[in-house]
């Protein structure tokens, strides 16, 4: 079993490559997004948000957008607050591929800040699109602002940029040529 982590900055295509390889039944994702809405009500992280980030917590629920203006716009919230998450996501996936390791020919693992889990890869991808390309897919599918936007990609560049990556796949041309991108850089990988 291949144990592959993919990330990409916001608006890379990673949800478009990641619905694409869920249809090879050899392949297993997992995205940390949804892990992290699992782990992001366990004691100690609703002990933090009551602490640092209230609210975030609006009716006994955690609002994921207050919570992600939170820690975008503050780093050393957001470094506190990482710190509780990440370990918690990363057991919270390594548990995960113990339990189905033996169904799967590979598995990809998916977080947009991969270097925030403690997860030893096979092999990794980063996923690259132009930025503008990026900056104008998020502005439609979010209905995100152009600052909000260019934060959180500064963020990403700043915690990804000394990250060593395999692989970097392309995503600047239409759909059936980064489709085939995939194709050939999952057949040169498995």
């Amino acid at each position: 079993m291949k144990l592959i982590g993919v990330s990409g900055f916001i608006g890379s295509g990673k949800t478009t490559l990641l619905n694409y390889i869920k249809s090879n039944p050899s392949v297993k994702v997992i995205e940390a997004d949804e892990v992290s809405k699992e782990v992001i009500n366990l004691p100690q992280v609703i002990d933090f948000l009551k602490k640092y980030i209230p609210q975030s917590i609006e009716e006994g629920k955690i609002n994921r957008q207050i919570l992600r203006e939170s820690v975008f716009c503050n780093n050393k919230l957001n470094d506190q607050f990482t710190s509780i998450v990440w370990p918690l996501i990363s057991k919270r996936i390594l548990e995960i591929i113990q339990s189905i390791k033996e169904e799967y020919q590979a598995i990809v693992v998916e977080a947009a800040m991969i270097n925030g889990l403690d997860i030893k890869f096979d092999t990794t991808i980063l996923l690259k699109k132009e930025e503008e390309k990026r900056m104008d897919s998020v502005m439609i599918r979010d209905k995100r602002n152009i600052n909000e936007i260019q934060s959180i990609s500064e963020y990403q560049f700043n915690k990804l940029k000394d990250y060593h990556f395999d692989y970097i796949l392309e995503n600047n041309n239409d759909i059936d040529v980064f489709y085939q991108n995939i194709d050939d850089l999952f057949k040169k990988i498995l």
